[in-house]
């Protein structure tokens, strides 16, 4: 944050220089709303400091509560993006408005439950794309895995075989290696997590 005010002075006093003292004055006031968002920035990664976002199991009442919130603030204010806390206090700063007031004033969240929701609502979203993702290349790689053992028993030279081999030695571990990742604990919190995200996020938009 130092670096941003420093480099936002540096160009300040350049442009002073050349006497645009006009936009001077909007680079500091640009640079000191960043300075001024810190404080709830600083809030929200404080209301973080006890969450394992991990092991946190979501519940379909508060994830309700949380997206109708999202909903109504995206409305009333569409030039700050709520889904994401942080960037949620930088955008409103910037803006001339106070993320927590904001929080405060239009919803029946406290603050830091808002912010603890809205770091683990993303980060679930995020990773359950990825683990549907990782289920669709599992059953991917198990038809492939069916294919090369096609191919071996077709296969004439010592060469080719010892390719095919390989291939599925090493399709092999591949699978075993998802299958081990997809029994742990995190995943099943995740995969829970995130079916109750988009179960309500598809009740909330029909």
């Amino acid at each position: 944050m130092k670096k941003i005010i420093i480099f936002s002075v540096v160009i300040s006093l350049t442009l002073l220089s050349c006497g645009k003292m006009k936009e001077a004055k909007e680079a500091m006031n640009a640079a000191k709303k960043v300075y001024d968002a810190a404080g709830d920035v600083a809030e929200t990664a404080k209301s973080l400091e006890d969450i394992d976002v991990e092991k946190v199991k979501l519940n379909e009442k508060e994830v309700k509560k949380f997206y109708i919130a999202i909903n109504k603030l995206n409305e009333k204010y569409p030039d700050i993006h709520f889904q994401i806390a942080t960037i949620a206090a930088v955008e409103a700063s910037m803006a001339g408005k106070d993320l927590k007031s904001i929080i405060k004033k239009e919803t029946n969240i406290p603050f830091d439950e808002y912010s603890q929701l809205s770091a683990i609502t993303a980060y679930v979203e995020m990773v359950g794309i990825g683990y549907e993702m990782t289920t669709a290349i599992l059953e991917q790689t198990k038809e492939s895995h069916l294919v090369l053992k096609e191919k071996l028993g077709q296969a004439v030279s010592e060469e080719e075989k010892k390719q095919l081999e390989k291939q599925i030695k090493d399709i092999e571990q591949s699978i075993s290696d998802m299958k081990e990742e997809m029994k742990k604990e995190e995943f099943k919190i995740v995969k829970e997590n995130f079916r109750i995200i988009k179960k309500v996020k598809e009740e909330l938009e029909s």
